[in-house]
């Protein structure tokens, strides 16, 4: 039976749930925004879940309803950043088949990924590192797979013959070590070590860093 031939009290018995979770899944995300600014302001040890109630306007039970505990809560903020930073490597990946376009757009996706959500790079980056380790439902797989696409850049780029020659694996790390260095340093409002980098000079050591990047994997002749 279709919709226009229901019982009216069906109907708006399924209107109902339908709204429920909509405004379930809405309070979802804004418990999850909400937490996510928290987090930029006070780092791991200010955080709790009573702070982030107050912040929207609930009772810390209501936040329960959705998260178990503040691990439970910073994770998913956690998840969330994952899902958004694979995708930006993915379209950098996708978007040239050239290696040497492909690395140097995927560097600069994840600066800008790092410089738009610094709530969320410092959680999966900095300080909380166990959680790139987490499974993630429903895949399974840990969060750090999210750099998997750097190592086959790398791969593709040796088997291509534009990159040195060597173990994939271990030079996508030591690419990984030097963006994410720099990413680290640069962050808005860094702590007091990494204000030393005002916009224009962290630009600078940005482009500085892709471009010795490339040149130091790349095979022949100077990198451009």
């Amino acid at each position: 039976m279709d919709t226009a031939h229901r019982p009216r009290a069906d109907r708006l018995r399924h209107a109902s749930r339908a709204r429920r979770a909509r405004e379930k899944e809405q309070l979802r995300e804004t418990i999850l925004s909400a937490a996510a600014a928290l987090f930029d302001e006070t780092g791991y040890a200010g955080f709790s879940l009573r702070k982030v109630a107050e912040r929207i306007g609930y009772s810390p039970t209501t936040i329960y309803l959705y998260f178990a505990d503040k691990d439970a809560l910073l994770f998913a903020v956690c998840r969330e950043g994952f899902k958004r930073f694979y995708e930006r490597l993915r379209f950098a990946f996708d978007s040239t088949a050239d290696p040497r376009a492909r690395l140097e757009a995927m560097g600069r996706a994840y600066f800008a990924f790092a410089q738009e959500y610094p709530a969320h790079y410092r959680l999966m980056f900095t300080e909380r590192v166990d959680f790139l380790l987490t499974p993630i439902e429903p895949e399974g797989e840990p969060a750090v797979g999210s750099l998997g696409l750097l190592q086959e850049a790398i791969s593709l780029g040796m088997a291509a013959g534009v990159f040195e020659p060597g173990d994939p694996e271990a030079v996508a790390d030591a690419v990984w070590a030097a963006v994410h260095g720099v990413a680290t340093l640069t962050l808005p409002n860094p702590p007091p070590a990494a204000q030393l980098f005002d916009e224009q000079r962290a630009q600078r050591l940005r482009e500085e860093t892709l471009r010795q990047v490339g040149r130091g994997i790349a095979r022949g002749k100077e990198y451009g």
